[in-house]
Parts: structure tokens; C-alpha cells; sequence
């Protein structure tokens, strides 16, 4: 139970797993499939696009005034023309107030790409920067290159092919570390307890992310349980996986973890959600000129048996696909929210990506639960609210873990006290 508070607590302070994901922001930014007007623009969008597109000029003349003033007259370092574009674009979205309308420069919007993707060509360690700019090894990877060469959790990386990476961007750090498999990456590491720095060799590899993990509880062995860390590309496959080893082991009740899942893929999501749902509408998509788009079960999951006893962990660090989740569970009462009330993410981001690779994620629309419940800035209470104290968290105590597994056990004991015929 302590490692599952530790990887709690971390994930609230991880920014990116060097090569496999990339965390920071994906809080707040939906990632979608790239799409374009899958059910077709408004014509009154249209419209106003293309009047937008011929005031152009004379609207942006003020802008273009001011721009010309502080490149002639600021008394400093003028930033060069791409970082004012961005820092432009970036002061543009602000005035539409919506925080999930975001501009993501090039190098991040690959590294988020990449934790959609799930594999990645790097060293396989989760770093984070620490508060002097010291990017500190989490932990590396099972089995992958980082642990091989010998990383150890709590190593502070110091330079990369004997280039000096403290006060680096954490982004530009990890791009530092990251490259294509095969080839080598030198290096320098600060070790607590040793006098002087090491040096570290390891060929980088080609490693795929798993974003489901799974196991039995050894405080209650006819639970499983399974933590989803993001909706990615192959993360039903490896549920699906998980229940089925699960079963093997004779699990007879199931935990699902969310908590502080930031979300992912629309698509991972549907097919996550059919594994507990038969049929219905697990989500709908609606916009503002009032069109909606219902996504369905596809049927066929393992875990659709009412009678097989289930619970959602949930807090207000689970967002996004995993609220969308939790609205279907909760709505078609297939099994029991725990915890707190969740994040309140369920705007529809479309993911632009434009000419230079930076990306633009535009919010187009709102999610509704099955119910008809508009997710956004309202988030979903638990059925079972559980508030963590910071004394509990710093225990190792999981008080929500603990109380989904006695919600389970009471309905095991239920239900063998049934009569069989």
C-alpha cells in the first residue's frame, strides 16, 4: 500500500519519463486523434473565418506598432522573432479565458506526442527537475537501459555527453538524453554519498511505455487491482491483458485506479470503457452551435458481468478520459466511485499541428455523461468520498485503497451468502 501512495505522490511531481512521456501541461490539454471537422464546420464559422482572414491587415496594425517600438527602443535583450510569435499567440489565447485553449511550442508538443504514441528512443528513466535546476532521476525503468547501466533513483544527471545541463530547460534536457537507438549517451551523475561525480555509458534502445499495471492485493487476494496512468494508444489491449491475468490468479473483484490519470485518446478511452459497459452511449460530444455526436460500447468487454464487483478510484488529479469514464460507470451503475470529487476537465480539445511542428489545441466542444451531465469545471463526485489528508499521504497510509477494498469485500460476502440453485 506505501508504494502506491509513493507513486501517487510522485506522479503529481514527474514532469517526464526521459523517451517515453511527457507529462507537463497534459493536466489541462486534452489529446486528441488530429482531426479536421470531423462533422463538418458551421457555415457561420466558416464565415467568420474568412472576414477574419480579409480584416487582417488593418486589425493587426496596432500590433505590428508596438512590435516595432520595442525592437527600436527596449533597453535589454530582445528576444529573436520566433520566441515573441510564440509569446504573441500565447497573450492572444489568454484573452479567450479558457485554460485548456493552449499553444505548445514544438519540442514539448513531440514529447506529448510521444506519451500518446507509448514508445520512444531514449534510456527509459523518469527524471523531474528539482528546485535548483537539477534534473533528478525518479526511477529508471525495469529492465530498460538506465537500470541496466546501473541509475539509481535519486541520482541528479549533471551533464549529457559532457555538456552542462543544470539550469536547462526540462525539455531541452531530456531532448539532450533522448536519441535514435543505438547509439550511445555519455552521462556525468551526482550520486548522494559519493565524494565525486560518476560517469554512466548506456546505449539508448527502442522502449515501449506501459500505461497499465496491475496486481493482486496481498491484503485482500481475491482483489485485483489495476492502475491506468494515461489513455494511450495500447492501453486497452494492456487492460485487457491485466484482466486476464488477474483472473488466473483468482481475482473474483476488481480495483481501477485513475487517480491523478490526466487522460489521453478519445478512442482509448471508448475501448477502455466497453470493457466494463456492454452497451449504450458512453460519451457524447457537443457543440456550441448545438450539433452532438454519441460514441457507443462496442460490446465484447470482459468485465461487463454486474456481478462481478468493481470500484473507480478517483481524485481531483483524474481528468479528462478518466472522468469520462468514471461518468459512464457511475451512470450506467456499474460499480462504485471512491475517493474525491474529480479534476472538472471535459472540454474537447482538436489538436492542430502547424507549419514549424508547434501545436495549437483549440477547445471545440463539451463532453456530456451518459446522464447528459456537461463534465466541465463541474467534475464528478464519488459515490464514496474519501478526502487524503497530507499526514495520511505522508504515512503511506491510503485510506481510499482501503476503504474501495472493504466496499469489495463486503459485496464478495454478499454475494456468497446468495443461495445457488
Amino acid at each position: 500500500m506505501r508504494a502506491i501512495l509513493r507513486v501517487l505522490a510522485m506522479s503529481i511531481l514527474i514532469a517526464v519519463m526521459t523517451g517515453t512521456a511527457y507529462l507537463a501541461g497534459f493536466t489541462t490539454s486534452w489529446i486528441m486523434n488530429n482531426r479536421t471537422d470531423l462533422l463538418g464546420a458551421a457555415p457561420a464559422a466558416r464565415a467568420a473565418e474568412e472576414k477574419a482572414s480579409t480584416a487582417r491587415p488593418d486589425s493587426f496594425k496596432v500590433f505590428w506598432e508596438a512590435w516595432d517600438i520595442v525592437r527600436r527602443e527596449f533597453y535589454g535583450e530582445i528576444p529573436d522573432d520566433q520566441e515573441m510569435t510564440y509569446g504573441a499567440i500565447r497573450g492572444m489565447l489568454n484573452t479567450l479565458g479558457d485554460p485548456n485553449t493552449i499553444f505548445i511550442d514544438p519540442k514539448t508538443a513531440e514529447l506529448e506526442r510521444t506519451q500518446i504514441r507509448g514508445e520512444f528512443e531514449g534510456i527509459g528513466a523518469v527524471v523531474t527537475m528539482n528546485e535548483q535546476g537539477q534534473l533528478v532521476v525518479v526511477a529508471p525503468m525495469e529492465g530498460q537501459p538506465a537500470m541496466e547501466a546501473g541509475l539509481r533513483a535519486g541520482d541528479i544527471i549533471l551533464a549529457v555527453d559532457g555538456k552542462e545541463i543544470t539550469g536547462m530547460t526540462l525539455t531541452d534536457a531530456v531532448l539532450l538524453i533522448r536519441g535514435p537507438r543505438g547509439t550511445t549517451v555519455t552521462l556525468t551523475v551526482l550520486r548522494p554519498g559519493e565524494p565525486e561525480p560518476l560517469t554512466f555509458e548506456i546505449v539508448r534502445a527502442r522502449i515501449q511505455v506501459q500505461t497499465v499495471s496491475y496486481r493482486m492485493l496481498e491484503e485482500a487476494p481475491d482483489i485485483g487491482y489495476i492502475r491506468l496512468s494515461i489513455f494511450g494508444n495500447r492501453t486497452d489491449q494492456e487492460l485487457r491483458n491485466a484482466i486476464f491475468e488477474l483472473r488466473k490468479q483468482g481475482a473474483k473483484a476488481f480495483i481501477v485506479d485513475v487517480r491523478n490519470n490526466p487522460g489521453g485518446l478519445l478512442s482509448s478511452v471508448i475501448d477502455v470503457a466497453s470493457e466494463f459497459i456492454e452497451r449504450g452511449v458512453i460519451v457524447t460530444e457537443r457543440w456550441s452551435d448545438g450539433r452532438e455526436r454519441p460514441f457507443q460500447a462496442k460490446g465484447r468487454g470482459l468485465l461487463t458481468d454486474p456481478n462481478i464487483p468493481l470500484v473507480l478510484l478517483v481524485n481531483r488529479g483524474s481528468a479528462s478520459a478518466s472522468e469520462i469514464l468514471a461518468g459512464a460507470i457511475r451512470d450506467y451503475k456499474r460499480g462504485f466511485l471512491v475517493g474525491e470529487k474529480t479534476f472538472g476537465k471535459g472540454a474537447v480539445q482538436q489538436v492542430y499541428t502547424l507549419s514549424d511542428k508547434s501545436q495549437l489545441n483549440v477547445t471545440v466542444a463539451h463532453w456530456l455523461t451518459p446522464n447528459g451531465d456537461d463534465i466541465n469545471e463541474e467534475g464528478i463526485m464519488p459515490d464514496v468520498e474519501v478526502i487524503m489528508t497530507e499526514e495520511q499521504i505522508r504515512a503511506g497510509e491510503d485510506v481510499q485503497l482501503q476503504r474501495a477494498i472493504e466496499l469489495l469485500q463486503e459485496q464478495l460476502q454478499e454475494s456468497s451468502l446468495v443461495p445457488q440453485s
